[in-house]
């Protein structure tokens, strides 16, 4: 199991092929539609981050199919911010290589990010820079997985940890209290997950298609912080 479909992303220093890439942004529509499917504010007009934005397919979907005002997205991973620059197209969207926010992006209405949190070592350094981009009463939407309580993602987490330089992998309650810390209210709900493509899925003897289907509908979460 090196790379559990709709879960690996770019850490510093760490960049799969343009192709696998590709692949990636193909895998992730799914969940995207789901992430749609579960908010609970309107995006039309909407001033967007997208922390963590690979390639800034999130984005595209946001500025084609939610009429968001306009949309900034940072990634550490150069290669994928030159694509998402190019992709962007005449787009109302702005990327930057970056490992946090970048200085002077603020007054989002919302923020996103999809398996970004476990990657980062400073957990409460990532809510505070969110915490600052945010306008009043902003809301900051992380997709979370990869955690302790995911038993598919835990020992993706113990095989991979080593090469890919993961921090320990985090609690949820653990991350839920250090949002908290930064100034939020949090919340939490599990994905609206519609259809999961079978393709990708259960096919590796290593796990099953009902494996990730407990894992798509009952541990992969929405985090809901609030400022």
């Amino acid at each position: 199991m090196a790379r559990p479909p709709s879960v690996g992303r770019v850490t510093s220093g760490y960049w799969r092929s343009a192709a696998e890439d590709e692949t990636m942004q193909d895998e992730h529509g799914f969940i995207w539609r789901a992430m749609l499917d579960t908010i609970d504010v309107g995006l039309a007009g909407a001033r967007v981050l997208d922390a963590g934005c690979n390639r800034g397919g999130f984005l595209r979907l946001l500025a084609d199919e939610c009429a968001i005002g306009e949309g900034y997205g940072y990634d550490p991973a150069a290669g994928a911010i030159e694509d998402a620059r190019r992709l962007g197209g005449n787009r109302r969207l702005r990327f930057e290589v970056a490992e946090t926010v970048p200085a002077g992006w603020s007054g989002f209405d919302v923020a996103f990010s999809h398996e970004v949190l476990y990657l980062l070592p400073d957990l409460a350094a990532h809510a505070r820079a969110v915490f600052g981009a945010l306008a009043p009463r902003g809301v900051y939407y992380a997709v979370m997985g990869v955690h302790r309580g995911s038993r598919l993602m835990a020992a993706w987490h113990a095989e991979m940890a080593g090469e890919l330089r993961l921090p320990a992998l985090y609690d949820i309650d653990d991350v839920v209290a250090t949002f908290r810390g930064a100034g939020f209210d949090a919340s939490a709900a599990r994905v609206a997950m519609g259809f999961v493509p079978a393709a990708g899925h259960g096919h590796d003897n290593r796990s099953r298609l009902l494996d990730w289907l407990d894992y798509y509908y009952d541990q992969k979460l929405m985090l809901r912080f609030a400022r």
